[in-house]
């Protein structure tokens, strides 16, 4: 499992409940001053709560949970250790509701096991109080992708989601009255994509989908075995039964459900969506499909970034700049390191403040092939066209050095300069020629490179890829899911 980290919440001193009331009342009466005055202005009730909540900060165990407990430590002393929850022996609307949602959160695929919240019964006084306040905070955490970074699972992974601060989440649920438990479900990823893979959970725990095992056997197997696939962290897709009905499934679920919580809340209505692992693209319009197209992705060894972005122009007749790691492994190797010999062959070689650089005239035999399209990214990749078009009626498409080469890029053009532009398919086509020639969009349209291995598609059947790049194994391991 991955190790929790550290750093989702700002750490306070202990004690710090007592010091930032103190300092206040310092504040308000200085020539009185001193802590007797700090004492009585927060009244027994409160000192008692703040002697509890120290107590409860120390007993802390492990760095995350330290962390979550000084920070909401820290949201209680600002609010002079008035409760949340509580209404004099009773909880409050918003504790009931907030509990209730609590006790679903294995619907959501989250994992509050390790947490003691309480019921809606009476509450316990200071116990309970901040058993609840803790169990909301980390339901909201885990909710909104703070489980895990997901660029600890790999350098290609350019998500960065941030989960809230837990002094916002306390005041939000809190607040919510009797809508409390949706205000904190709320954390979860708003997409359609996350909540059918929710409503798919909730199926298969109640009635079980027996063919999902074969089915998920089937999409391990249509991964090709290299050196990657035969680690120990694949061994779960290997086909080997399940230690009970769908449990590989249903850990696999959860691990897209979790992917979701990477992603941008707002996606935008027209985007552009690649799923690594389905070999397949598509154009969205106003919440709509407009276009999908086959694409071939990154090799295992040469994977295809995962990250979000937007598109901001297309070329036509493109240069291919041959990449230093690709123009060292493989070209310099092929034509035995002659540069001579490289530039007969077609290519423009040049010298740059005592660098080499290799790049391939536009024409029909350019690896990029008549167009690509530009999203300007730290990972250096872009959508092209290929001279090898036979190539997508494999069923297996991860033959790429980590750029997204696309069928029917003409197709995607028209659709991606979308309705109105100007710019139907024929007129992007009579642009091709020897010459580059740029055609910017009227407005940057997001991008979203993802890798989802379940997901239901339109008709509402679930839907298993292999996992390519090991991804999903190493989420279910940091999540410590079985399968």
């Amino acid at each position: 499992m991955a190790e929790p980290s550290s750093t989702l919440f700002a750490p306070v001193e202990r004690s710090a409940a007592l010091s930032i009331v103190n300092s206040k009342a310092i504040a308000v009466a200085p020539a009185v001053g001193g802590l007797d005055v700090a004492e009585a202005l927060i009244g027994e009730e409160q000192r008692a709560f703040a002697a509890a909540l120290d107590a409860w900060t120390d007993a802390a165990k492990g760095l995350e949970q330290r962390a979550r407990r000084r920070a909401i430590a820290a949201d209680y002393a600002r609010r002079a250790y008035a409760p949340l929850w509580r209404e004099g022996a009773d909880w409050r609307v918003s504790a009931a509701a907030a509990i209730e949602r609590l006790s679903r959160a294995r619907d959501d695929g989250l994992d509050l096991r390790g947490l003691a919240y309480p019921s809606e019964a009476k509450p316990s006084g200071a116990t309970d109080e901040l058993a609840l306040s803790e169990a909301v905070v980390a339901y909201a955490t885990q909710a909104a992708g703070g489980r895990l970074d997901p660029r600890r699972l790999s350098r290609l992974i350019g998500a960065h989601p941030s989960p809230p601060e837990p002094d916002a989440v306390l005041a939000t649920v809190a607040a919510a009255g009797p809508r409390a438990g949706d205000a904190l479900q709320d954390y979860n990823p708003p997409h359609e994509g996350y909540r059918a893979l929710r409503a798919k959970l909730a199926e298969l725990r109640s009635a079980g989908l027996p063919e999902l095992d074969r089915r998920f056997a089937e999409a391990a197997h249509s991964v090709a075995h290299d050196a990657l696939s035969r680690a120990p962290a694949h061994d779960a897709l290997s086909g080997a039964p399940a230690r009970r009905p769908n449990a590989q499934v249903e850990a696999e679920i959860i691990a897209n459900m979790e992917r979701w919580r990477w992603l941008p809340r707002e996606l935008g209505e027209s985007r552009i969506e690649v799923n690594i692992p389905d070999f397949e693209l598509a154009v969205v319009r106003d919440g709509q499909v407009a276009h999908r197209a086959r694409v071939i992705v990154g090799k295992e060894g040469t994977p295809t970034p995962v990250f979000s972005d937007k598109m901001q122009f297309i070329i036509v007749n493109p240069y291919w700049n041959v990449p230093p790691s690709i123009l060292r492994k493989e070209m310099l190797p092929k034509y035995g390191g002659d540069l001579g010999a490289i530039a007969a062959s077609g290519y423009e070689v040049f010298s740059r403040k005592g660098q080499i650089f290799v790049r391939q005239k536009p024409g029909q035999s350019n690896a990029l092939g008549r167009i690509k399209f530009m999203f300007p990214n730290d990972f250096s990749v872009y959508l092209h066209d290929t001279p090898n078009h036979g190539l997508f009626s494999s069923a297996h498409r991860a033959l790429s050095h980590g750029c997204v080469r696309v069928d029917q890029p003409f197709r995607l053009a028209e659709a991606v300069l979308g309705p109105g532009s100007g710019w139907p398919e024929e007129r992007v086509r009579k642009l091709v020629g020897g010459t580059e020639r740029y055609i910017s969009l009227a407005r940057p349209l997001p991008i979203h490179i993802e890798y989802f291995t379940a997901f239901v598609d339109e008709s509402g059947r679930l839907q298993l890829r292999g996992d390519l790049y090991g991804y999903s194994a190493k989420v279910r391991a940091a999540l410590g899911l079985e399968g």
